[in-house]
């Protein structure tokens, strides 16, 4: 199995970085997993609608360049549905009866 991580702009918290190392290492064993960075769009503080929507688009075309049709996409956003470590298991678990082996995790920008 194939995991992608897919985030829009760089990480820059240490913490967050050695997370990433470590939870790489433990899951080797397993799946084959891939961070993937795309540039953030600049976006001024007091941005119009219409000027927002030009900055997720111009992210969003980024993202979709690193998905592969045959990827299970999970998208992670705050209005999002919340389901617990055992639930996200099962769901992988099950990816291969679907024809899907491969994950694409997407984060995006907290833009509204």
């Amino acid at each position: 199995m194939n995991i992608k991580i897919i985030t829009v702009g760089k990480i820059k918290e240490s913490y967050l970085n050695e997370a990433i190392k470590e939870y790489t290492k433990r899951i080797s064993p397993y799946a084959k997993l891939k961070f993937i960075e795309v540039k953030d769009e600049p976006a001024k503080d007091n941005a119009s609608d219409k000027d927002n929507l030009k900055v997720k688009e111009v992210e969003a075309s980024r993202i979709l360049k690193n998905i592969d049709s045959r990827d299970y996409l999970i998208a992670l956003a705050i209005e999002g549905k919340q389901i617990d470590s055992l639930e996200l298991a099962h769901k992988i678990k099950e990816l291969p009866t679907y024809g899907n082996s491969d994950i694409a995790f997407v984060i995006g920008v907290s833009l509204e």
